[in-house]
């Protein structure tokens, strides 16, 4: 049985999060960066008990119907439990306290801190029991043999060291910690364990695996890893049996493996990649791992002995968890002698140890037979719906979207009363609106027309109209469907239900159409009268989603689609999806990704990797919108968190889009990168810029003598006035050849255009029967359509705005009106004029294509 993961529960506010449980196994208990103490009947526990114990606290352990808490004060603190009075304090540090470490065989507490100290001390307290100083930085982390015979100690100056309890010296001394100087730098806090039933090992994480010392001669015994582990693992930790040993990367990787066989039974990635800090395995011994990350989170993996967890935690109340797998046979045979029943209705204990241990019973012989199952290969979890721009509705104050337009907020008192705000970019477009949240919506939209509202329960649409005198309406889902998703564009609002059906509606309110989705649905986006919706085409695989994206657009009474498959990063989900202002679809994962759709290719680009622009491991991007005219995308720096926190109020940066060619600290690359990324893009670039660019890039060429290659950089741009430049600089660096083939080309140019002018009427009787993505077109109906049969009758001065193909084949771009400049763009983009490269980036060519459709497409 593969290792099933809880969803998350906010524990406490975004920073270091401890998590331990009690030696029962009944509670977990975890403290945090807001100062609180909460303790948990389960991850499930909607009210879990909140004490407060200062403004913060790093470490947390349970012994003996006792805590201990490291405080703010520098102090671990005794606390009694259940009723969390103050018992006394147990040792004082100079500087904060990093970890608090216990064994249910040891009377004695393990305390570490930043001061270069850590202490081995008495329950009780007193003066401590042993002192260890010889450290040079933070200590990160400290562990206890469970028969008091050695300890370790984890440095920021980049060692782990084994101490002799007895004697109080360093038996070894290993380099495997990252250097830091404090510990809330730290990103691999190099927790090690040992075996905790008679400590023959010490587990320490090195880099990407961990590593196994035989505590006698302390030598490597073995070497846990996988090739699916992406980076350093942070840190290890035993089962409670001893047979199982978990540990976690600073992506959030969790992985369990079997000691014995040295197998890993599965990795978990976490939702949201976020750094794990701490881990605790359940004393009950059922294979249930609670963990907390950076972001305050509390999760739990089941499962992770590769059995159920249910099954165990119901045997548990009938046979005392013993330690070895021996162990375990003896007592469940004897029970089966004593308790073995003929009644049909009696439990037979026989069949549940068969069907547990798998066991096939051979009625030829008395003896069971061992049979060996191959375990059914495991696949990641489908991605649930999420709204764009937006953050996880367990938060008190959180954001509903956040976009181009403006921002939309939810804010929950603890009485449970809730408000919403919305607040607008451009004040002249609609003041801010304050709502009661009656309803408690959880999902929110945003366009220059409406602002859309939508809960799943009861599953109702609530639409506020920023035009017109008419300011609310709403319309109910039928009893059998819940919304799960919701869009808002500038003339169509889109809602998604759990029946797989997409429902358009208009700004105002009228019902245009019921679609049928091919999958379940995971988010919306639109713009003016496009809808895009993702939705998984299959079921996920062993490590990937599996999306596609539907193109939907409204143009009077038809209502045309068009699908395209949605890339990822291996292991990664899709974190946000939206429109450029130039309504090209974007998509953007957890993996920091963000590409965009090339309608006039219909191919995705990946046009910027946020993670250049970050700083630490555990930092991410929330995007905000993205502008092909300014080249820019705007997005919030989540530091150690994977949305921005509604106060203060966030700064929005804004990172240059940037095609990841190869070699990109050449010059070269970042000139082909310039190239390209005008020829896919809407950029706001002029004849001169382009000009020097392309010049430039030839003159590398020319420079590098690859003669070929400026040769062909000329075929391809087809500046007939770039040319001559071209042709003037070879004669400069006696590239007599090369200007002359340069001078040829001209008139190979001349000749083509003659050639391609007969068919000219040809192509332009084609046009009838092409079909155009026009997004932006305002002289049209408000309902244009991305996709139409398109035929002109009339000759219209059209929109500066450029237009997006989907379904041409041979259309590069055209506008709504074709005028005779329009043609001529068209012909530029066909190659066959001779100065396509300076058309598609003049003025006159910008009002009727962009430059993304131009010459330079070739690239």
């Amino acid at each position: 049985m593969k290792i099933d993961s809880k969803p998350l529960r906010y524990a406490h506010a975004e920073g270091h999060t401890d998590v331990c449980y009690t030696e029962n196994g009944q509670h977990i208990i975890t403290c945090g960066n807001d100062g609180d103490v909460r303790i948990w009947v389960d991850i499930e526990d909607d009210d879990p008990n909140s004490h407060c114990v200062g403004e913060s606290a790093l470490a947390v352990c349970y012994k003996e119907k006792r805590l201990y808490v490291a405080t703010d004060n520098h102090v671990v603190q005794a606390y009694t439990f259940p009723a969390f009075d103050k018992d006394g304090i147990v040792t004082r540090f100079t500087a904060p306290v990093t970890q608090i470490k216990s064994s249910t065989k040891i009377e004695a507490l393990g305390c570490s801190s930043e001061n270069m100290e850590a202490k081995l001390c008495n329950l009780e307290g007193g003066a401590p029991l042993f002192v260890m100083k010889e450290h040079t930085g933070p200590v990160l982390s400290i562990a206890i043999c469970p028969h008091m015979k050695y300890a370790s100690t984890a440095c920021g100056d980049g060692n782990l060291r084994i101490w002799d309890i007895d004697t109080q010296k360093i038996v070894k001394q290993v380099s495997c910690v990252p250097k830091i100087n404090t510990f809330y730098a730290a990103k691999v806090l190099c927790r090690m364990d040992f075996e905790p039933t008679e400590g023959k090992y010490l587990a320490y994480p090195n880099n990407r695996e961990i590593i196994l010392l035989d505590c006698e001669s302390w030598g490597q015994r073995m070497t846990f890893t996988h090739n699916l582990i992406k980076c350093a693992i942070s840190q290890c930790i035993f089962s409670p049996c001893g047979e199982y040993l978990a540990g976690n990367t600073v992506a959030g990787q969790i992985a369990v493996w079997e000691i014995g066989s040295g197998a890993c039974i599965g990795i978990v990635e976490h939702p949201t990649s976020h750094n794990v800090t701490a881990l605790a395995w359940n004393p009950k011994g059922n294979g249930v791992l609670a963990y907390c990350d950076v972001a305050g989170q509390l999760g739990m993996l089941v499962n992770c002995y590769g059995k159920d967890s249910t099954a165990a935690d119901n045997n548990a109340d009938d046979v005392e968890m013993v330690e070895r797998a021996d162990d375990n046979d003896d007592i469940v045979d004897d029970l089966i002698e004593n308790y073995e029943s003929d009644d049909d209705n009696a439990i037979s204990l026989q069949k549940i140890k068969n069907e547990t241990m798998g066991v096939v019973e051979d009625h030829g012989d008395s003896r069971p037979v061992s049979r060996h199952q191959t375990p059914a290969p495991s696949t990641v979890p489908a991605q649930p719906p999420f709204q764009p721009s937006s953050t996880p509705t367990h938060l008190e104050h959180r954001y509903m979207c956040w976009n181009d337009i403006g921002i939309v907020r939810c804010h929950t008192a603890e009485n449970g009363e809730s408000t919403i705000d919305v607040e607008f970019h451009d004040t002249n477009l609609h003041h801010g609106i304050h709502l009661n949240n009656y309803l408690n919506h959880t999902m929110a939209s945003l366009s220059s027309t409406v602002v859309a509202l939508a809960c799943e329960t009861p599953s109702k649409l609530v639409c506020i109209s920023l035009v017109g005198s008419s300011k609310e309406w709403s319309a109910s889902m039928p009893d059998t469907e819940e919304i799960l998703c919701v869009a808002a564009g500038a003339a169509v609002l889109a809602v998604a239900t759990n029946a797989r059906l997409l429902r358009l509606f208009t700004p105002m309110g009228t019902q245009r159409q019921v679609i049928s989705l091919a999958g379940p649905v995971v988010s919306l986006a639109a713009f003016n009268t496009a809808v895009l919706a993702v939705y998984h085409s299959t079921d996920p695989g062993y490590s990937d989603q599996h999306l596609a994206m539907d193109i939907i657009a409204m143009n009077g009474r038809q209502v045309r689609s068009k699908t395209v498959p949605m890339p990822l990063t291996p292991s990664s989900k899709l974190a946000w999806l939206g429109t450029t202002d130039m309504g090209s679809p974007c998509a953007y994962d957890n993996s920091g990704i963000l590409r965009m759709y090339d309608v006039a290719s219909g191919v995705w680009m990946p046009i910027c990797d946020t993670n250049t622009h970050s700083k630490g491991a555990s930092d991410s991007w929330f995007i905000v919108s993205v502008s092909e005219a300014t080249q820019k995308v705007r997005a919030i720096l989540c530091r150690g968190a994977s949305f921005p926190a509604t106060a203060p109020k966030p700064i929005v940066a804004e990172l240059g889009i940037q095609i990841p060619l190869c070699d990109m600290d050449t010059e070269k690359s970042q000139y082909e990168e310039q190239l390209v990324r005008w020829a896919h893009t809407t950029a706001d670039v002029d004849v001169k810029t382009a000009r020097e660019t392309a010049l430039k890039l030839f003159a590398l060429a020319c420079r590098s003598e690859i003669e070929q290659r400026a040769l062909e950089l000329m075929e391809l741009l087809k500046d007939d006035r770039l040319l001559p430049l071209a042709a003037k600089y070879a004669s400069r660096l006696g590239r007599v050849h090369l200007a002359d083939k340069l001078t040829n080309l001209a008139e190979a140019w001349d000749n083509e255009t003659d050639k391609l002018n007969v068919a000219q009427n040809t192509h332009f009787q084609e046009l009838d029967t092409q079909e155009t993505y026009d997004v932006t077109n305002t002289e049209q109906d408000l309902n244009a359509s991305l996709i139409i049969p398109h035929k002109v009758k009339e000759k219209k001065v059209e929109s500066d705005t450029s237009l997006r193909p989907i379904a041409s084949a041979k259309l590069v771009s055209l506008s709504a009106k074709w005028t005779r400049p329009s043609r001529d763009a068209y012909l530029a983009a066909r190659g066959s004029s001779r100065s396509s490269f300076s058309n598609s980036i003049s003025s006159n060519a910008r009002c009727s294509i962009s430059l993304r459709h131009a010459s330079c497409k070739v690239f």
